[in-house]
């Protein structure tokens, strides 16, 4: 996978508006759960990676991951930071209830992660925001 090149420098052109990677653009982790796993793990390394250029980051920032249940396509490392496109930061969702996943080997992925997680739902679609308390700007 090609690592695009941000700017952490904290300039005026160091801004970040919901900006994602995806580690399976394709959906290949659909397939079967080891696939989706491999996909996962590459998730979770740039997750780490980007969680260490931001601790260097002049300002507030959120990160975090977003997975979909069923669509591993749809799963991605998020950066949030204000920005001049809109008046958007912090993100803030509702940590309601507890969360369920029928995906036992996803929801296994998830619970040994260490993050706090959030079900959510967008159309038909089940997925979960994944992110740590004491990293950045909190969801919550």
């Amino acid at each position: 996978m090609e690592q695009p090149a941000l700017n952490f420098s904290g300039d005026n052109d160091s801004w970040f508006d919901l900006w994602h990677i995806h580690t399976d653009f394709e959906g290949e982790g659909n397939t079967d759960f080891v696939t989706r796993r491999t996909s996962l793990d590459k998730l979770l390394q740039e997750y780490k990676r980007y969680k260490c250029e931001l601790e260097k980051y002049p300002h507030p920032y959120q990160i975090f991951m977003i997975i979909d249940e069923n669509d591993s396509s749809e799963d991605a490392v998020y950066i949030h930071t204000k920005n001049p496109n809109s008046d958007n930061f912090p993100l803030k969702i509702e940590a309601g209830k507890d969360w369920t996943c029928t995906n036992k080997q996803l929801a296994e992925f998830m619970k040994q992660t260490n993050f706090y997680i959030v079900e959510a739902t967008h159309s038909e679609s089940k997925f979960y925001y994944l992110f740590e308390c004491d990293t950045g700007v909190s969801l919550i």
